[in-house]
């Protein structure tokens, strides 16, 4: 099987994320709900994760529920400067309040 060729015209292929607010499965929930003029990401999809700092990586589009992707971060992929500590890749800030309101 040859592999897919993404085409940039019809799809979106990069996504805003805050790497501090992963799942507990390590996955991005991202809204989808204001792409326009393009086919949004969806499941088995690769896409570009992009932070607000331009850091970023790799992701697949795990699934889509209504407005939004979970998409899951390949961190082997990851560019400009270190990446966030492995600890923040599992649950992220909502973890931490779940353990601290214990």
């Amino acid at each position: 099987m040859e592999p897919a060729i993404t085409d940039f015209e019809t799809r979106e292929a990069v996504l805003r994320v805050d790497f501090d607010l992963l799942d507990d499965s390590g996955c991005s929930w991202i809204s989808l709900r204001f792409m326009r003029g393009v086919r949004a990401p969806q499941q088995g999809d690769a896409v570009y994760l992009l932070d607000g700092q331009g850091r970023g990586c790799m992701g697949v589009v795990e699934s889509v529920e209504g407005w939004y992707a979970c998409v899951r971060p390949d961190f082997d992929t990851w560019v400009g400067g270190p990446p966030p500590d492995a600890s923040e890749r599992r649950g992220g800030r909502d973890r931490s309040l779940q353990q601290r309101d214990l």
